[in-house]
């Protein structure tokens, strides 16, 4: 009986010993796989511009793949101060009871392009409250007057020479954000649209010009009580979004009088040495310079560095055109 005990108990020593060093084993090896996982190789320029891709120089790059639009943007436009201008390009009969016609404008607004670690973020930009950026009051000025951020697209890579970087614009064109959408909130409410339809929605073209890119959308809303075509229950319209490079210089701003009838734009500029904000209001007007400034200054008619251009619509009567050129 003596002899059982004893055996028992040195088995009951062994065993546990050889389990434990098997468990530690084990987890040794599972501790060795986990710590050595395969890096992911990140994606390159070609994984998204290929042979199949068509390309459109200018302002940006425009890559259009088969399902897909991208923009190359140069990293040296970053920061740059650009208008984004909403206008409706086509619309359906009666849409905001008879006064809005094609080419109206339903948005301007002034944004930037903004990298933030892989995210690139469209911003909008706003002058209603303005400081002089040497003052200690423009700090507090631009903490109390956030701008905001209208869509943060994913960075997919670089460029080959790592100038520029790469975005997908598909989503933010072809969804319904409210930043940049021709359908105002009253317009929503009046004829009870319910959403975008994305199967019937989509962008039609992405065209790229030196100096600014023009974007056309074709959207389709449901919509309980539309302007016109009430069976249908829908409201399509086509849309033209154009971002364009402002220059590196902006142009003499010019104080509105009230006796003069300009119409205007006002702001508030807490640059005042009275430790006040000061209202002020400026003429919206051309950006006209004198190509000769001393014969200008002297008071002789000059020609101006950049002329004014009017363009006539297509649809313009031809009987009429010349006499709305003279009075032009």
């Amino acid at each position: 009986m003596k002899k059982i005990l004893l055996f028992s108990i040195f088995l009951g020593v062994i065993f546990p010993s050889q389990i434990n060093s098997q468990r530690k084993k084990s987890k040794d090896k599972t501790q060795e796989v986990i710590a050595t996982p395969q890096k992911k190789k990140s994606p390159s320029f070609s994984d998204f511009v290929n042979k199949n891709t068509v390309s459109d120089k200018g302002l940006f790059t425009v890559h259009e793949n088969k399902d897909s639009y991208l923009y190359e943007i140069p990293k040296s436009y970053l920061g740059k101060e650009m208008l984004l201008v909403t206008r409706i390009k086509e619309l359906p009969s009666g849409l905001g009871g008879g006064y809005v016609n094609a080419g109206s404008k339903t948005n301007t607004q002034v944004v930037v392009w903004e990298q933030y670690k892989n995210k690139m973020l469209l911003k909008v930009k706003s002058y209603n409250a303005i400081a002089n950026d040497s003052l200690p009051i423009y700090k507090s000025v631009k903490a109390n007057n956030l701008e905001p951020i209208i869509y943060a697209f994913d960075i997919k890579t670089q460029n080959n020479d790592s100038t520029a970087v790469l975005i997908d614009v598909t989503s933010f064109f072809s969804s319904d954000v409210k930043a940049i959408s021709a359908l105002p909130a009253s317009y929503r409410s009046r004829y009870k649209v319910r959403r975008l339809d994305p199967s019937r929605s989509f962008i039609n073209s992405i065209k790229s010009y030196p100096e600014n890119i023009e974007v056309i959308q074709n959207f389709t809303y449901e919509a309980d009580e539309p302007p016109s075509n009430a069976a249908a229950g829908t409201i399509t319209m086509s849309v033209n979004q154009s971002m364009i490079l402002l220059p590196e210089k902006p142009m003499m701003p010019r104080i509105y009088d009230k006796r003069v009838g300009y119409f205007s734009i006002e702001n508030i500029d807490y640059s005042s040495e009275a430790l006040k904000s000061d209202e002020k209001k400026y003429i919206r007007r051309w950006r006209l310079e004198p190509k000769d400034e001393a014969a200008y200054n002297r008071g002789e008619l000059v020609e101006p560095k950049k002329q004014i251009v009017y363009y006539l619509d297509p649809a313009t009567p031809e009987k009429l055109r010349k006499y709305i050129k003279q009075g032009v």
